[in-house]
């Protein structure tokens, strides 16, 4: 086996996470040195061409083999400080150092081919009777739709849409991040076409964007319900992926590179009743005496519209007494879990309360 083979053997290895560390330590020592920099770029190009670029407008080979020479020139000089740490950390640190970086380096070059063809496919699909408002500050930018919605859009941000919404639809294009508030019409349903995700709402506010960190772009609901599937005239196969529908505190998650979405809470989950509003605990106050979990989960669901279940009826028995009435929803959980002996964890768009509960 020639060291070119070699190298592709060990890569194959790695990628599929059954290397040795022996043979871990080889490849990690070809990775440092200038000879396999054109057969790493050729095969992560070949690899992005034929998950990615086949559903969009293709890059040439050139651009996209440049693009990724250039992230890998980039890391490689904090890749090759690694081996001079083996003598103060574990070999284990040392190589789990040393494959994430190379997971950056594989990353950052997915999501520049990516971001690439996805523009140019979702340009190719906006109309071009549009109007275009783009966000050159930087500063979010406030936009009025012709039928009264508005449009927070964030820096570098661009909204189309038409100057007047006629016929049975309200379709916009968006690029970039932005917030919406959408008026009311059940008459004249209101479509946001974000690259390959298209969310569809009567009336509500919520985000779209794409998380940077991961690359997935993001839907989250304020108030109302939308519903987030994909945009078939971008997708280039018979099979769509089972889109989602989602209520306040919940996200849509689509991940591009699985062709999923997934359905959660959000981070920071906000009331639904206003404070002194017609509802559990007028004023917003959440004070408690030898209170059942049953009730007072009841109060939280009506508050947060987040279901709550129990992994055992048992646990609706144990009392809770205590005032937590500053703490957001998951600081409040972890209170209530801390003095009854429960845990709790997001399942989905559900909370689930886990523990032995209480006779």
């Amino acid at each position: 086996m020639n060291e070119l083979n070699r190298f592709d053997y060990l890569l194959d290895r790695f990628l599929s996470k059954t290397i040795s560390p022996p043979e871990q330590d080889e490849f990690f020592d070809l990775l440092l040195s200038d000879h396999y920099d054109d057969a790493i770029g050729a095969r992560m190009t070949s690899d992005f061409r034929a998950s990615i670029i086949s559903e969009a407008a293709d890059l040439p080979p050139h651009i996209a083999q440049e693009i990724i020479r250039n992230i890998l020139s980039s890391e490689k000089k904090t890749l090759a400080t690694l081996p001079r740490r083996r003598k103060l950390f574990s070999s284990g640190w040392h190589w789990a150092a040393a494959a994430a970086m190379l997971g950056f380096v594989v990353l950052s070059a997915w999501l520049l081919v990516a971001n690439n063809n996805n523009r140019q496919a979702f340009a190719e699909f906006i109309p071009d009777s549009t109007v275009n408002n783009t966000n050159t500050t930087g500063q979010p930018l406030a936009v009025i739709l012709p039928d009264g919605s508005s449009v927070t859009l964030q820096p570098q941000a661009t909204l189309h849409y038409s100057r007047q919404f006629t016929g049975n639809t309200r379709e916009v294009y968006l690029e970039g991040g932005a917030f919406f508030n959408v008026a009311k019409n059940a008459h004249q349903p209101f479509y946001v076409y974000y690259n390959k995700v298209v969310t569809k709402v009567l009336g509500t506010s919520f985000n779209v964007g794409t998380n940077p960190r991961t690359g997935n772009i993001e839907v989250v609901v304020q108030t109302g319900k939308v519903q987030v599937y994909e945009n078939e005239k971008m997708i280039h196969t018979k099979e769509i992926a089972a889109g989602v529908i989602i209520t306040p505190n919940q996200k849509a998650i689509y991940k591009a590179d699985q062709r999923i979405f997934e359905a959660t809470l959000v981070e920071d989950p906000q009331p639904v009743i206003a404070a002194g509003a017609p509802g559990p605990k007028a004023k917003g106050s959440f004070v408690f005496e030898h209170t059942r979990l049953a009730d007072l989960f009841k109060q939280l669901e009506t508050r947060y519209a987040i279901e709550i279940v129990v992994e055992n009826e048992s646990i609706y028995n144990c009392v809770f007494s205590g005032d937590i009435s500053e703490q957001d929803l998951y600081g409040k959980l972890k209170f209530i879990c801390l003095t009854t002996n429960a845990d709790y964890e997001i399942n989905g768009t559900k909370i689930l309360i886990k523990g032995k509960g209480c006779n």
